[in-house]
């Protein structure tokens, strides 16, 4: 059986062996707080026109190097690999189906406090026909390493496509659009003096609406809608005020399709909030191709609510 002195002599060993833990855990993590980061300026990269079965050097192209550094108070190694993003990442752009696609040179570092390092990012595309036309997207991921528990990483993207870039398709069809474009939408100015609190259709109460005529050879189609007034483009009439939420104006159609050499009707309806009582507003008509190209946004809508 125990006695009390032997016991009270293990609870003090234990005691101290517990002390010999906590002196190391705390000089370990007195030196984990030592401030430890990466950066890049090297964000994002996007490169059109590439060819399958070549070889592209990033900084050759764009003439800047992928660029790592030292945040840190003290020097660190630096790993530098190429990883395939989540799927869905950056759509258009589908994940870079094979990392080694992008190689890096070099792709270690062993860099001071406040130094940085540089890298070659070189592209190379198999000789593969069915990667014309197609998007894709890597990550650089530069992280240190043989650093204990506390480490540090940052993340860059590289985007490159096998002919010409998304952004420079959807410019190109924002062109083509605007090209085909021969339209007329009037009246420029739409005045209506009766509004009343509550539903109120203005071609119905005024006999007044929008017409469009499509003069070009192609269908035209719009999207229409109410915008605030735009003051820094056009002065405000005397006697209106601008008025910022538009939820109760909408047109019919709000979306239009007019055939060639054809004149379609647009209708203003309204549902006048009671706070517009004895007021006098002013807003504008914007309209925009479906692909989001705004198109005009000139035409005026005066409202009066005796």
């Amino acid at each position: 059986m125990e006695s009390v002195m032997e016991g009270a002599a293990k609870r003090t060993r234990r005691r101290a062996a517990l002390a010999v833990l906590l002196a190391a855990a705390c000089a370990a993590a007195g030196t984990a707080w030592a401030r430890i980061g990466l950066s890049s300026q090297f964000i994002d990269a996007v490169l059109g026109n590439l060819k399958p079965g070549r070889s592209y050097n990033i900084r050759e192209l764009k003439g800047v190097p992928y660029t790592v550094k030292n945040r840190g108070d003290s020097p660190v190694d630096v790993l530098v690999d190429v990883v395939i993003p989540p799927k869905g990442y950056r759509e258009p752009y589908e994940p870079i189906p094979d990392p080694t696609w992008v190689q890096v040179r070099p792709a270690r570092f062993r860099l001071g406090a406040g130094e940085a390092g540089y890298s070659d990012l070189i592209i190379t595309l198999p000789e593969d026909d069915s990667l014309k036309d197609r998007h894709f997207v890597a990550q650089v991921w530069a992280r240190t390493w043989d650093t204990g528990m506390l480490a540090a990483g940052v993340k860059s993207d590289i985007r490159f496509s096998v002919g010409k870039t998304p952004e420079t398709l959807e410019e190109e069809k924002r062109r083509k659009a605007m090209v085909d474009l021969d339209y007329d939408f009037y009246p420029a100015s739409l005045y209506v003096r009766k509004a009343a609190v509550g539903l109120y259709d203005v071609k119905a109460g005024e006999k007044r609406s929008f017409k469009i005529t499509n003069r070009a050879e192609k269908p035209l189609e719009l999207v229409i809608k109410p915008i605030p007034w735009q003051s820094y483009t056009m002065t405000l009439p005397s006697g209106y005020e601008q008025i910022g939420g538009l939820s109760w104006v909408r047109f019919e159609p709000d979306r239009i399709t007019v055939d060639p050499d054809t004149v379609k009707e647009v209708k203003v309806m309204l549902d006048v909030p009671k706070e517009l009582k004895g007021r006098k507003v002013a807003f504008l008509v914007q309209l925009s191709l479906p692909i989001g190209v705004i198109v005009g946004a000139a035409n005026q809508v005066y409202v009066e609510v005796p």
